[in-house]
């Protein structure tokens, strides 16, 4: 793999730590402009901003980085929390917003190239399109860890039926 797109990656933790340890290049997206500050000054500390950029944006709303394959740490959960319980108030978070999100997310994966990767951790609320076959699934951590490949294009929907000739 030469690529790696991290969609909802917070403060960066996981495109830093996977670039101390591999050759990849890591794009995060993340809609909040102070963890994408927070995250690039990470990247830099760890002297990773090389191969580590983080873009700030919403999936569906910004440019979402192409990819050979995609991350998802539960990246729209927050979306269903009490207020109490979300990180601030700076962004939209609500049912709406989360069904935006998890359509934009399967929208891009049905588009992708063959042979992309996808690597959910505690899911991303969503269903992968048709097309893409399990790699790997760890159950033994605290939330399944799954890696789908795709190995097919999906399924087109059918169009209407035509109505009978009377």
């Amino acid at each position: 793999l030469g690529t790696v797109a991290d969609l909802g990656s917070g403060a960066g933790k996981f495109c830093v730590a996977a670039a101390l340890f591999g050759g990849c290049r890591f794009t995060g997206l993340e809609q909040r402009p102070r963890l994408v500050t927070a995250a690039r000054n990470l990247a830099q500390l760890f002297q990773v901003d090389d191969r580590v950029r983080f873009i700030a944006g919403a999936v569906g709303e910004a440019a979402t980085p192409r990819a050979d394959a995609y991350y998802l740490y539960n990246p729209f959960g927050e979306n269903l929390y009490p207020p109490s319980a979300q990180l601030d108030n700076e962004v939209e978070l609500s049912q709406a917003r989360y069904d935006r999100d998890v359509a934009a997310v399967e929208d891009l994966l049905r588009g992708v190239p063959l042979g992309t990767y996808v690597v959910t951790y505690n899911s991303f609320g969503g269903r992968l399109p048709s097309g893409y076959d399990e790699v790997r699934v760890a159950r033994d951590l605290p939330a399944v860890l799954r890696m789908w490949r795709k190995t097919r294009e999906p399924r087109k929907p059918r169009g209407p039926v035509p109505a009978p000739k009377a």
